[in-house]
């Protein structure tokens, strides 16, 4: 009896510091849950009466890492920072809508989404990386009220003849200058191909690659520039000319480069035997060309269009710094204030 008692008494022990060990476990996870909800809906500011939480900054840096990767390009810090700025327009954005009744409500949103290709790619590819059908859609809802309200605000603003001009000249100077400073010089090569009939055996087949080596030899030392490049093969039986062929300098090994100089354009060298011994190749240097990348075609009609848009966007700035001005914005971080 005793001993049963000293059995049970020991299983009991050991199932007590069991399940401590278990409970504090229990304990432990639940207090990171904790810590962890904490941090996500902790207020890190609050514009009049409304909060914006530390989860919303990390939601809106995702956001902005895929539209505006620019403006989160930075540490850490001041990718939360430009995200916080961003909420904080938004906020204000959104009350000034709603108080003029310009805000649009999520149903017509929808609407609007799935009537128009490029928004509905746009939420596509948002809620993709991950985004909410609800963030996605006051996103795109406060832009488009904000339109709203400055198109009912600042409804002519036209431009001049003379300021599309202006401005267009503007462009094409950047551009030219543009396209000098990535302008880049490339070598031209010709290709020649020297077929090598297979013969019954290897040893005769090499015989045949031998002579069609004396013949491109021959072609090399004739040849005086790729337009008159069939003039040097003449009375040369089965000879391929291809096509001119763009050879960037910069991904060319060094030897080669010098070597091409060296020579000078007009001059072509016996590149071998293929591996497979089917043909005999010939490269000629035809000369250098200069390539500049190619330019936008810029209408006077697009220019108009940026200089309005830019003049919309500097007085949408302006009124934002108003709306701010008159708004009790609170930074309950004050690491993360601009």
């Amino acid at each position: 009896m005793i001993e049963a008692l000293v059995k049970n008494r020991s299983y009991t022990q050991k199932s007590a510091s069991i399940l401590g060990a278990a409970m504090a476990g229990l304990l432990l996870a639940a207090i990171q849950a904790s810590s962890d909800g904490a941090v996500s809906t902790r207020v890190v500011a609050t514009v009049n009466d409304t909060a914006i939480s530390a989860y919303q900054v990390t939601q809106r840096i995702k956001l902005l890492k895929i539209l505006r990767p620019r403006l989160v390009s930075g540490s850490r810090k001041q990718q939360q920072k430009a995200a916080l700025q961003d909420l904080i327009d938004e906020k204000l954005k959104t009350e000034e809508a709603r108080k003029l009744k310009l805000l649009l409500p999520n149903e017509r949103v929808e609407e609007i989404i799935s009537k128009t290709p490029g928004l509905k790619n746009l939420a596509t590819r948002l809620k993709s990386q991950g985004l909410s059908s609800r963030l996605v859609n006051s996103y795109i809802a406060t832009r488009m009220s904000w339109n709203r309200i400055l198109s009912n605000k600042y409804p002519n603003q036209s431009v001049t003849d003379e300021q599309v001009a202006a401005r267009t000249a503007q462009f094409r100077r950047d551009l030219q200058k543009q396209a000098a400073e990535h302008t880049v010089s490339i070598y031209e090569l010709l290709q020649i191909t020297l077929p090598v009939d297979k013969q019954a055996t290897p040893e005769l087949t090499n015989e045949v690659a031998r002579s069609r080596l004396i013949e491109a030899d021959d072609i090399t030392r004739r040849f005086k520039s790729c337009s008159s490049a069939r003039k040097a093969t003449r009375g040369v039986f089965n000879v391929r000319i291809g096509k001119r062929i763009p050879a960037d300098p910069r991904k060319m090994p060094k030897q080669m480069r010098q070597t091409l100089d060296r020579a000078g354009p007009g001059s072509a060298f016996v590149a071998g035997v293929t591996a497979d011994r089917s043909a005999v190749n010939i490269m000629a240097y035809c000369g250098k060309k200069r390539i500049a990348p190619e330019a936008p075609k810029i209408t006077p009609d697009m220019v108009k269009q940026r200089l309005e848009d830019e003049r919309f966007e500097n007085l949408g700035k302006s009124y934002l710094r108003d709306l701010a001005k008159n708004a009790f914005i609170e930074y309950k971080d004050a690491s993360l204030r601009k």
